[in-house]
């Protein structure tokens, strides 16, 4: 009979073991997985991403080129035929607004029209309005010559349109990967709430298994730290340095941009968890009365 008693309360050790090393595997993926699950689309990361590859400099070239001749246009459809040197000018003067420090603030609430558009038809292409530049670079345009300032209509349709092929590999990769561990994080997680019952439930000391899971969980924290100091630069080492790198570890930013609500998360389960350990430590453990053979 001892025998038997023996081989029941190993099992069971062996069930709290597995049923704990499960549930703390299962959260590690969920954190891990969660963590890296913000869309590149959101609207900081769209944002994010967008103004990064502008102001890179084969993006404000192109964005220069094509602004350049919708206002060389518009000012030769006014009787302004603009020289070379006013050209010069002009494309100067676009371009430094571009990559000046006030560009993503500028631009804030056109990047967040687009990113609704292109949020409704993702594969179409991106199409964005530069017209809040146009202020800025007719002051600075007046400054260099009053004349050249006003051969800019104010009204003029500076919108650009990016075709979707156009569009960073590394940011649609790192989108797509985003998308596809959307949901898997909630169903590690609810595993590893239904692992870590059997855990509790089936444990002959409460107190211990709950100790364990608690600093497990406060331990899995650093992942996402670790995930946010380590994830932008090793993408960016597997680019092309300059551009396709900055973009790439701009939309790796973005993507983990919930990592430090997962460590926050991370650290309040298992604060939890050790608190009812250490209520389950003051609760008297039943004993079952011994069995007197003959009785």
């Amino acid at each position: 009979m001892r025998s038997r008693m023996n081989r029941t309360s190993g099992l069971r050790r062996a069930l709290v073991a597995i049923a704990a090393v499960l549930a703390v595997l299962a959260w590690l993926v969920a954190v891990a997985t969660w963590t890296a699950s913000a869309r590149v689309t959101s609207p900081t990361g769209f944002a994010a991403v967008a103004v990064e590859t502008i102001q890179s400099p084969p993006g404000a070239e192109a964005v220069t080129g094509a602004l350049v001749d919708r206002g060389t246009q518009a000012a030769a459809a006014r009787g302004f035929d603009l020289t070379p040197a006013a050209r010069q000018q002009l494309s100067i003067q676009v371009r430094s607004t571009i990559e000046g420090a006030q560009f993503p603030e500028l631009m804030g609430p056109a990047l967040a029209e687009a990113r609704t558009a292109y949020e409704a038809a993702p594969d179409g292409p991106i199409t964005i309005d530069f017209a809040p530049l146009l202020p800025l670079v007719e002051q600075k345009l007046r400054a260099v010559d009053p004349g050249l300032g006003t051969a800019i209509p104010t009204d003029l349709d500076l919108t650009v349109t990016v075709p979707r092929q156009d569009v960073p590999g590394a940011a649609s990769a790192i989108a797509g990967a985003s998308s596809m561990l959307r949901w898997l994080p909630l169903w590690l997680l609810l595993g590893a709430l239904g692992m870590g019952a059997v855990a509790i439930w089936a444990s002959g000391d409460k107190a211990r298994t709950l100790r364990w899971l608690g600093i497990a969980s406060v331990a899995i924290a650093l992942v996402p730290i670790g995930m946010r100091l380590g994830i932008p630069p090793a993408v960016a080492s597997f680019l092309d340095s300059g551009t396709p790198a900055e973009v790439g570890s701009t939309a790796a930013d973005a993507v983990l941009a919930n990592w430090w609500i997962a460590v926050i998360v991370c650290v309040g389960m298992g604060v939890g968890l050790l608190a009812l350990s250490g209520v389950a430590a003051r609760v008297p453990r039943q004993r079952r009365p011994p069995v007197v053979l003959g009785r």
